[in-house]
């Protein structure tokens, strides 16, 4: 039997990925053996797969990034909740359960692609969020701390980047 994170309601996972299917940033927040974060990705992958593909209904233009939320596509695993989206070039997935459900989840995204067109002027490349990299997993972390939504103000989010990274210098 798989190992399954149970809490009463958290984020498990938030994943960002390229359009070839390579991972940039991926958050666990649950203590997972390699195997069962292997069976996650494989379960977004299978689940989105569709919906992913070119012209697929989760799949947004550059210029759309602001309607993320409505574009989402969503599965469920058991109790837990799957929700993912595509902007440009760049795959959102999000992994959720209890009161984090797809609208819960939907929100995490739209804040995480909305930091990323800011940081990115709304270029959704491999490239250029590779580029923003550090940046985006600092917004990452205010978002989604410990499995609990923080932040999903792009404003207070940049000042909170600003002021970890002028606390590193």
């Amino acid at each position: 039997r798989v190992y399954e994170a149970r809490m009463s309601g958290r984020v498990l996972s938030v994943t960002v990925a390229s359009a070839s299917g390579h991972v940039i940033v991926e958050r666990f927040y649950e203590r997972l053996p390699e195997t069962t974060q292997m069976l996650w990705r494989r379960r977004l992958h299978e689940a989105s797969e569709a919906s992913l593909g070119e012209r697929g209904s989760a799949m947004l233009d550059a210029s759309d990034f602001a309607r993320v939320e409505e574009g989402c596509g969503v599965a469920r695993h058991g109790e837990d909740c799957m929700v993912w989206c595509g902007v440009g070039d760049v795959r959102f997935y999000a992994v959720g359960s209890g009161q984090y459900d797809e609208f819960g989840l939907a929100e995490v995204l739209q804040t995480l692609v909305t930091a990323i067109a800011a940081m990115t002027k709304k270029r959704f490349d491999e490239s250029k969020v590779f580029e923003h990299y550090g940046m985006i997993c600092l917004a990452l972390d205010d978002i989604v701390v410990d499995g609990h939504v923080e932040s999903v103000s792009w404003d207070q989010i940049r000042r909170t980047a600003k002021m970890k990274l002028a606390a590193e210098t």
